[in-house]
């Protein structure tokens, strides 16, 4: 049989037929040459899905979500074997990392490869910093301790150094 490289989807859907022509052939695994041809058209056909269908890791929390809606299962599910609810939330919406305890305990609870779950991942951060740019915001607009003049600013200093504390005037 003629080996050439893979080329078109053509090529490829030819090559998986081969492959499996040669491998249902009796006395297969005895055959030394048909072997060696499974071999080759295998690599052949790894060289073309690595072109043209890459893999790419899936984030461990989005797996987790999807085994979690394919079981039925719900985040109060998990408190139990997780932690707090608190937790599970953080976990869930990226916002906290998965310890190696977490990733023991939702390999076992949801059947997933510890390896899948142990891909590195970035956290969501911006969600937060979102949160204190908001309020900053809302805090400047509303001008909370604006004073006039810097006298009422020293004047309302000197009041908290010799009170120890604040006390709110309506």
């Amino acid at each position: 049989m003629n080996f050439k490289l893979l080329k078109t989807e053509e090529d490829y859907n030819e090559a998986i037929y081969n492959l499996e022509t040669i491998g249902d052939q009796e006395g297969f695994e005895e055959n030394q040459d048909l072997i060696t041809q499974f071999e080759l058209l295998t690599k052949l056909i790894q060289i073309y899905e690595e072109e043209h269908a890459p893999i790419t890791l899936g984030h461990p929390i989005e797996i987790i979500l999807l085994k979690m809606e394919y079981m039925g299962l719900k985040q109060k599910d998990l408190v139990p074997q997780v932690g707090s609810s608190g937790v599970v939330s953080q976990v869930l919406n990226k916002k906290r990392g998965l310890s190696k305890n977490m990733i023991r305990t939702f390999s076992e609870l949801l059947n997933i490869d510890q390896d899948i779950l142990n891909t590195p991942y970035e956290l969501d951060t911006m969600t937060h910093l979102k949160k204190k740019i908001v309020l900053r915001k809302k805090a400047s607009v509303l001008n909370l301790f604006h004073f006039a003049d810097t006298s009422h600013t020293k004047a309302f200093k000197d009041r908290v150094r010799t009170n120890g504390m604040l006390m709110s005037a309506c």
